[in-house]
């Protein structure tokens, strides 16, 4: 044995001075050996990672290595790295790994792995994984230390050869934990907005176009449902297609703004065709940005068609009342429980000397009426808003003989829903003349 470790020192002391590399043959020249006997010696310097071969041809070169000593390495590693032998003992280990199992050093070298009375139940296990993937020699991409919170390494298990040529294992556990958290973050943020934007009530479309041609990239099932199509067809299909017939060319031009003025925002509401043909009332928010060298748009909207019709009933109903009002032979005047009017019709406005019906809407009385006239008119208001209901009650008018004139009015409480504002609607029933009406404008 002392005769091979001084033959293997003197090939690399002859190595050392020949940086160039020596081949089989120049070796045993140098040494007066055979070429068997130094072929023998360099696959003991090679398998021990004391020499590095090279090939030219059929010629094979022998070069010294450049090494490095493990303890120094282990030493400035922040990874966990422990070496062992055929047998698992641990014949050296860094301080983060030591750090990690929890005892001193000296109880952990030379002992076997399996057999390291690690004090935390999660280590002993994690050792256990370590014996088990060495005995397969399998890296593992990650190994879960169950402790709290959980720890995450990648396990690499290198072969390595001693001076001596006998074999044995490295061990080095990459500590991954902050990159396993990052990802589960960004994976739990992608599924939730994913899922919110699944279940969102409006329809998103993406797409993108790029050397001008079009890729539909993502539409959710909101999308589909309001306008009919599937996904496989809305890549098939340009914007204004949606639009019903009238309202193409309302879209395309909002289309072509987008593109002319990518920075902007287009927001537009339009009547739709469905797939099946049916009208739908659609809000559409539309953005857009760059992406490499591709513009994404994004497409957003939202299914106003029930809305859309309330409020064109509530249009028709309120010039169906505009016109009933304005029609009706007597003033009629509804204000609100502070006295703020909300409407009055022709009558009222040619008795009490508005131009028009309109200017009276949302001023108050008291800038309506002159002061005893408007006492008279909203006597007893406070008492019917607080019990309600309808009320038949007398004004105190003027009259062109000069004496007062008491007139029949009707009151009605009238509430907009449940815990809503009151309004009081008031008929003054009687005719005005005109003769009546300029006592009525000469008082004021």
């Amino acid at each position: 044995m002392q005769r091979i470790t001084e033959e293997l020192s003197r090939i690399k002391e002859l190595l050392r001075q020949q940086h160039q590399g020596m081949s089989i043959t120049d070796i045993a020249e140098k040494l007066g050996k055979n070429k068997h006997s130094v072929g023998r010696y360099l696959d003991i310097l090679h398998a021990s990672g004391h020499v590095d071969l090279r090939t030219f041809g059929m010629a094979k070169v022998y070069t010294l290595s450049s090494r490095v000593p493990l303890s120094a390495l282990l030493s400035y590693t922040t990874d966990l790295v422990m070496v062992v032998d055929q047998f698992l003992r641990v014949l050296q280990i860094n301080d983060p790994f030591v750090s990690l199992i929890g005892i001193d050093r000296d109880q952990v070298l030379f002992q076997e792995i399996k057999y390291i009375s690690a004090p935390d139940p999660a280590i002993h296990t994690l050792l256990g994984v370590i014996a088990e993937q060495i005995r397969t020699g399998n890296d593992l991409e990650e190994v879960t230390l169950e402790t709290d919170p959980n720890q995450y390494y990648h396990l690499k298990i290198v072969p390595t050869v001693f001076d001596d040529g006998t074999a044995g294992i490295t061990v080095i556990l990459e500590n991954h934990t902050n990159e396993r958290l990052a990802h589960d973050e960004i994976k739990r943020s992608r599924e939730f907005f994913e899922e919110m934007i699944a279940n969102m009530s409006d329809g998103l479309l993406v797409v993108e176009i790029k050397n001008g041609i079009k890729e539909t990239l993502y539409a959710n099932k909101r999308f589909t449902d309001i306008t009919g199509y599937s996904r496989e067809e809305l890549a098939t299909i340009e914007p204004p297609q949606f639009a019903g017939e009238g309202e193409k060319e309302k879209v395309r031009c909002k289309f072509k703004e987008m593109g002319d003025n990518p920075a902007s925002i287009q927001n537009f509401s339009f009547w739709s065709a469905r797939r099946n043909g049916e009208s739908r009332y659609l809000n559409a928010r539309i953005s857009s940005n760059k992406y490499d060298d591709a513009e994404r748009y994004y497409v957003l909207i939202s299914d106003m068609t029930e809305r859309r019709i309330q409020e064109e009933q509530q249009q028709l109903q309120w010039k169906i009342m505009r016109k009933v009002v304005d029609q009706f032979p007597h003033p009629i005047a509804c204000y609100r429980h502070d006295e703020r009017v909300f409407l009055v019709n022709t009558e009222f406005c040619r008795l009490f000397g508005c131009t028009h019906e309109e200017e009276a809407a949302g001023k108050s009385l008291s800038e309506l009426l002159p002061p005893d006239l408007y006492h008279a008119f909203v006597e007893g208001d406070t008492e019917l808003l607080e019990k309600g209901g309808h009320e038949s009650v007398s004004v105190l008018i003027p009259s062109a003989s000069g004496e007062a004139r008491r007139v029949p009015t009707e009151k009605s409480v009238v509430s907009v829903g449940e815990g809503g504002d009151q309004y009081i609607f008031s008929v003054i029933i009687a005719d005005f003349d005109e003769k009546a009406i300029k006592c009525m404008r000469k008082h004021e």
